[in-house]
């Protein structure tokens, strides 16, 4: 594990970035464009905090979120990979993946044009999870735009299939005020529905749980909050599907660690390759999974 020393020495700090650590010892990025500033946890390259000049975090962080080796931090962008939801052949196998819950390397910090830009890959490859072997990486570039890309390369002599997703939670007003664009008419799998095929009609609003994935997605999708007088939008490439999560009252009782009533100023849209949007890579192959994020008035 890279220490917040180790980086320090490893990257002299300069305005555009420095480190500290969560209260349990992880490492944090602070990334500075202007009076932009994102931060990323090394435990699971995962992004916490994106504020945008003159506007709230984008990104939804639980009060209760835990920064514990072995769990995953409930908030921000974690990774799901390589695989989307739960294991499709072994159930004791964690879901979404394990690079969620591993130390990454910081390889490389930058800056590129106005924006500074963050590289990761994975330090702990776990063969034991997934046989072919896979490399990884991530960059994250932080402006007036958010930008997150997953790269994956097949390094085998043999396919390989890989489902993902960019869990993105974006910090909302309020779940029953905000309306979601850009999948009308889309087809989705309803995770609260026995798993039915359905077709999106009008925008997505909320009055209980919601768990989709979404297919054909081919466009912008914007998130419409008159609580907070924005609109996020999400762009992505190297995808054709989207989920869309809220985990509502009883589930967010379950899971423990979404703090009180943390579902009310939270949605996940996530930006994926998901069901039968997954990739297989050729032998020597490299996929792109790309979530670029932008606040508008």
């Amino acid at each position: 594990m890279q220490s917040a020393d180790n980086l320090r020495q490893l990257f002299p700090e300069s305005p555009h970035w420095h480190f500290s650590e969560s209260r349990t010892g992880f490492p944090l990025l602070h990334l500075i464009d202007g009076n932009t500033q994102a931060t990323v946890s090394v435990y699971g390259a995962q992004l916490l905090s994106y504020c945008p000049a003159a506007q709230e975090d984008v990104l939804w962080l639980s009060d209760d979120a835990r920064f514990q080796q072995g769990k995953s931090i409930r908030g921000g962008i974690p990774l799901c990979w390589p695989w989307f939801g739960p294991h499709p052949n072994d159930s004791d196998k964690p879901a979404h993946g394990f690079v969620r819950n591993r130390y990454w390397q910081l390889t490389a910090l930058t800056r590129v044009g106005d924006a500074s830009l963050a590289r990761f890959r994975l330090s702990e490859f776990d063969q034991t999870f997934y046989q072919p072997e896979l490399s990884l990486e991530l960059e994250i570039s932080v402006g007036d735009s958010l930008k997150v890309q997953l790269t994956t390369t097949n390094n085998s002599q043999e396919s390989a299939t890989v489902s993902s997703a960019l869990h993105s939670y974006f910090a909302i007003s309020d779940i029953g005020d905000i309306q979601i664009t850009g999948l009308e008419d889309k087809p989705f799998r309803d995770a609260v529905n026995n798993n039915s095929t359905c077709l999106q009609r009008g925008p997505i609003r909320f009055s209980g749980e919601l768990d989709r994935v979404y297919q054909n997605v081919d466009a912008e999708i914007c998130i419409h909050d008159p609580g907070l007088e924005r609109v996020i939008s999400i762009s992505g490439t190297g995808s054709q599907s989207a989920v869309v999560w809220n985990p509502w009252v009883e589930k967010s009782l379950r899971l423990g660690d979404m703090g009180k009533d943390g579902y009310r100023n939270m949605v996940c849209v996530e930006t994926a390759n998901a069901d039968q949007d997954a990739r297989t890579l050729k032998p020597g192959a490299t996929h792109y999974l790309v979530a670029c994020i932008q606040v508008k008035p």
